[in-house]
């Protein structure tokens, strides 16, 4: 929105939940306008799994979100100042504002140069040098368009754009955390960071605010997930199969744009047991333990319910039990359903399906090293082929199965279990594997 406007005009959008910026036109000298900025709205809303459950969010995902004008003009910036949370992954990420969310740009954890100079690591799957979690940095938001070619972005810059769709008058700022430490929150024991104003006007800190109703008219708007879209995938549930997901494609809610996807819709009426098989990449751990070159950041498994978006449960890399062969087998059931082999002492992983009856089962994956042959965008980039062609070894399995398979075939192995249980499965008398 335009920083001029005058203040009963700005005061109304904020009842209509759509403004965080808002100026008043004074008279200056020989009677020109002054633009001079009276308050703005910081971090507005944070979600996750036990405060607002909705949006297949990951277990071990916060999400913070505010509201930034359209565009503010006159070469106005917003500058975000914080310091290295002592998480897995960290980002920012901006929104045209418009629902659900259409992706303009990203500043990755692993592209942040923090203040000292500390170049950012080379490969995006490793953790970014965060000096023992001390480093600070500041990254600009600019309104210009992200440049088609990543070598002429500016370092630490998040790109707005120019433009929204008619209609929008703010777009949206994200900031998500990933996988705390054990010893912090999740935030990853480091305060939100500080939002400012740079401008004409000069430069002020968004949490100083004398203006509390246009903030919790901006808090009601920013509640992204109150009400969730859900898309049709459009899959057989009764032939269960993993399908690629891009992370910046159409039809996801606020994607996440350093994340791809696999995910398969499930039923629970199809059979008691629905097993998931695949070949863990190799992944940081938390310090002092510290992977140089892993194949990605971050891998969980999660579970949701399809119809609410609601998650139910996931396990992360650090989570999965491993078998020998260097790949995990996870039993997804109700409570009542779980077999007594699938716990970790016999080297099964075990999720709840949820009280629903259809689920919504995700492999995540979040920024790949370059080259690596299980990079989840391979498959997206060729959604059509089979996953093996793309993925080759990374390719996971998922098959429903039942109880005595199950009970007959998990001494031998995930390999084995999963082949009968995809043999064994029937439905109404026919069989329609997996």
């Amino acid at each position: 929105m335009n920083l001029g406007m005058p203040r009963r005009a700005a005061a109304l959008l904020a009842l209509l939940s759509v403004t965080t910026l808002t100026a008043e036109a004074q008279l200056g000298p020989g009677g020109n306008a002054l633009q001079t900025v009276q308050f703005g709205c910081d971090w507005t809303n944070t979600t996750d799994t036990t405060t607002n459950n909705t949006g297949f969010l990951d277990s071990t995902a916060t999400y913070t979100v505010t509201s930034l004008p359209v565009n503010p003009g006159n070469g106005a910036r917003i500058l975000i100042r914080g310091k290295f949370p002592r998480v897995r992954y960290f980002s920012f990420q901006i929104y045209d504002g418009f629902r659900p969310g259409n992706f303009v740009d990203s500043v990755p954890d692993s592209s942040i140069t923090p203040v000292g100079g500390v170049a950012p690591v080379a490969s995006p799957a490793a953790l970014p040098n965060s000096n023992d979690y001390t480093a600070v940095y500041q990254i600009q938001v600019v309104y210009r368009d992200p440049p088609a070619d990543p070598s002429k972005r500016a370092p630490n810059t998040l790109y707005a754009g120019v433009r929204a769709p008619l209609g929008v008058l703010t777009k949206t700022l994200l900031y998500r955390t990933y996988l705390p430490n054990s010893d912090s929150d999740g935030l990853g024991g480091a305060p939100l960071p500080q939002l400012l104003y740079d401008g004409p006007e000069g430069r002020f800190n968004l949490k100083n605010t004398p203006d509390e109703r246009g903030c919790a008219s901006a808090r009601q708007a920013n509640d992204l997930l109150r009400i969730f879209p859900v898309a049709g995938i459009g899959q057989n549930q009764a032939r269960v199969a993993f399908r690629p997901v891009g992370g910046r494609g159409a039809g996801v809610f606020y994607p996440n744009g350093d994340s791809n996807y696999l995910r398969a819709q499930t039923g629970r009426l199809y059979a008691p047991l629905i097993v998931v098989r695949a070949r863990l990449p190799e992944t940081p751990v938390q310090p002092p333990l510290l992977v140089a070159d892993p194949d990605v950041r971050y891998y969980s498994l999660c579970q949701n319910d399809l119809n609410t978006s609601r998650n139910i449960g996931c396990l992360t890399d650090r989570d999965l039990r491993l078998q020998g062969d260097g790949t995990f087998t996870a039993v997804i059931s109700t409570p009542e359903n779980r077999p007594s082999l699938a716990r970790g002492e016999f080297g099964y992983n075990w999720l709840p399906f949820g009280d629903q009856l259809n689920g919504l089962t995700v492999l995540r994956q979040i920024l790949a090293k370059p080259g690596f042959a299980g990079d989840f965008a391979r498959a997206v980039e060729r959604p059509l082929a089979p996953l093996p062609r793309t993925i080759g070894a990374f390719a996971p399995d998922i098959t429903y199965c039942d109880q005595a398979t199950f009970t007959a075939y998990a001494p031998s192995g995930g390999a084995a279990l999963v082949d009968a249980c995809r043999k064994n499965f029937t439905l109404l008398g026919g069989l329609l594997g997996g």
